[in-house]
């Protein structure tokens, strides 16, 4: 959906202080400086958190790692979301509630980083939740490479399913910020969503989420990434990223659907002119951009004049880079069968996408 742009309202007086007990079996891992080291998670709502809210606050509050401090974003909420966050708020000294007129995402993620005073800055989404280690996980890696930013992976949680234990160890590396860049645009094992990741603060000087789009967290990582000197990574999966029927991930097709592909070519003119051997990985993004607003197109029951020259526009867009889609691991085997039947028309992609999509293979 477009996002309208607001400020922000910062009510001092609503915040206060609770400090959970350690469970005697966890191993619980303290820093003494207040601000040299801390943590700062932001997490936005927005009109309808209420449902999923406390499982998130509270699987930051069971934190192994527990020098950080929590901003509860509110984005014009709807529901008794305020109510609860001013009751966590009350009973601990580091969650901190702002309440402002609903913007979107990325107006709450930019009030966010603006009043985020610690070393890191992490982002944690109402409606997911972490393990209890993600943060533990995340600080190492970044102290251990002296990494402007650190990854792990996230677990897809689809509603309804169990949830498993994340407890694993990953493998680690480190990269420089071109490579890093690599790895989150091949989007195989990590990926330029903003949950998973750690960022030292100071790499958001003169980066700010674009408002009225989608995709926002495509935009700026080109610019994070560039604004670092090195990148840790850990394969470990520490973050449940929680698939719900009605999330923007898995709606049906809306025309600010068309932002992902915008931001992904504007990402290729970028990286071809800054960043020419990751070419290839820009172009493959394209055309990712262009599959994800042509397939919730083929999933409309019908389509009018306007919906059906568009569908004609990407197909004939993604026809032109074969080679892109077909060679190396980019896709999927199941993509990759779907894209060969667009060369045979639409109708007969469409009915690939829906059978596809069932069995969820795309």
């Amino acid at each position: 959906t477009h996002q309208r742009s607001a400020g922000y309202v910062l009510r001092a007086n609503e915040v206060s202080c609770i400090h959970l007990p350690s469970r005697p079996q966890r191993r619980v891992i303290r820093f003494s400086s207040p601000f040299a080291t801390k943590t700062v998670c932001i997490m936005r709502f927005g009109k309808r958190a209420e449902k999923f809210l406390k499982k998130c606050v509270d699987s930051i509050l069971s934190q192994s790692f527990t020098d950080w401090e929590l901003l509860l974003v509110d984005d014009g909420s709807t529901d008794k979301s305020s109510e609860i966050c001013r009751t966590y708020a009350e009973q601990d000294a580091r969650i901190r509630y702002h309440q402002k007129e609903n913007g979107g995402v990325s107006s709450a993620r930019n009030a966010g980083v603006a009043l985020a005073e610690g070393r890191y800055i992490t982002f944690v989404d109402s409606d997911d939740f972490a393990a209890e280690d993600l943060l533990e996980t995340l600080y190492r890696l970044a102290e251990k490479y002296d990494a402007e930013m650190s990854i792990c992976r996230g677990y897809d949680l689809y509603e309804g399913r169990p949830v498993p234990d994340l407890k694993q160890e990953g493998i680690e590396s480190v990269t420089d910020s071109e490579e890093g860049l690599r790895q989150v645009m091949k989007a195989r094992v990590f990926g330029v969503m903003p949950w998973g990741k750690l960022y030292r603060r100071e790499i958001f000087e003169g980066v700010v989420y674009p408002e009225k789009t989608i995709a926002e967290d495509a935009y700026v990582i080109v610019p994070l990434m560039e604004h670092c000197r090195k990148v840790a990574f850990s394969t470990a999966q520490k973050y449940y990223y929680v698939h719900r029927r009605e999330s923007l991930t898995t709606s049906g097709f809306r025309w600010s659907d068309l932002g992902s592909v915008e931001v992904w070519d504007h990402n290729q003119n970028v990286v071809e002119e800054r960043h020419p051997a990751l070419k290839k990985e820009a172009g493959v993004r394209c055309c990712w951009a262009r599959f994800f607003v042509l397939d919730k197109l083929m999933l409309l029951e019908t389509m009018d004049a306007e919906k059906k020259a568009l569908a004609k526009r990407l197909a004939k867009e993604l026809k032109k880079h074969p080679l892109l889609v077909l060679e190396g691991d980019h896709f999927t085997n199941g993509r990759k069968i779907a894209y060969l039947t667009l060369f045979l028309g639409t109708g007969i992609y469409r009915q690939c996408v829906r059978a596809l999509f069932r069995k969820r293979n795309l």
